[in-house]
């Protein structure tokens, strides 16, 4: 049992790990409004991956299927979602002080929502975590832990991930004054746009 935790929480940690628009997503709320904020944006991604490892565990066929039958709109609609994020992230005013008070509860469920869709976007983040789960050969029909307590550490594993890289990012910002992190935030509004640009290209040519 304790072994079937520990491959959950590490396919939780490694499925959050690769560095796309969700990542920078969360360092640009990290930087603008602390560490809380970065981890609500996280929180959101960490939904979205175990979602996916529910999909993989419990419904694999299905989803697979749907996903292969359905995957150019999905990128489509899914990239332009990423898109309107990081344009959206491109329209905040900038920073005239630095402010880590800014994530009320409402402001906290913004960000956790705008990851999620960062995370949804992408139909290639399910084969991943299939991928994943294959590795580690974690198979709930013969598993002695509950199902309910292998998703449960997906999702913590995927929390501590989004709790240590907004603790770093929060580090790092210590180091930069206002003007840098305007700056910064455009970079990362304007990636973002890339990022969301590039999978509605991808899903066009799968047309």
């Amino acid at each position: 049992m304790l072994v079937e935790l520990l491959k959950a929480i590490l396919i939780g940690i490694i499925a959050s790990v690769p560095i796309g628009p969700v990542s920078l997503l969360v360092m640009q709320k990290t930087f603008c409004h602390g560490r809380a904020g970065g981890f609500a944006a996280g929180v959101g991604s960490a939904l979205v991956d175990t979602f996916y490892a529910v999909a993989s565990l419990v419904a694999l066929m299905f989803v697979q299927d749907f996903i292969s039958r359905h995957e150019a709109v999905i990128m489509i609609v899914g990239g332009l979602l990423v898109a309107a994020v990081g344009y959206f992230m491109l329209k905040r005013p900038p920073l005239q002080a630095i402010n880590t008070k800014d994530t009320s509860s409402s402001r906290a469920i913004q960000y956790a929502l705008q990851a999620a869709g960062c995370a949804l976007a992408n139909p290639g983040a399910f084969a991943y975590m299939f991928g994943l789960v294959a590795i580690f050969q974690l198979d709930i029909r013969e598993a002695v832990s509950p199902s309910w307590l292998i998703v449960l550490f997906v999702f913590i594993g995927a929390l501590a991930w989004w709790f240590s890289f907004a603790f770093a990012a929060d580090k790092l910002r210590e180091k930069f004054n206002v003007n840098t992190l305007n700056l910064i935030n455009r970079i990362a509004g304007y990636a973002v746009i890339a990022f969301g640009a590039t999978i509605v290209v991808r899903g066009i040519l799968l047309i």
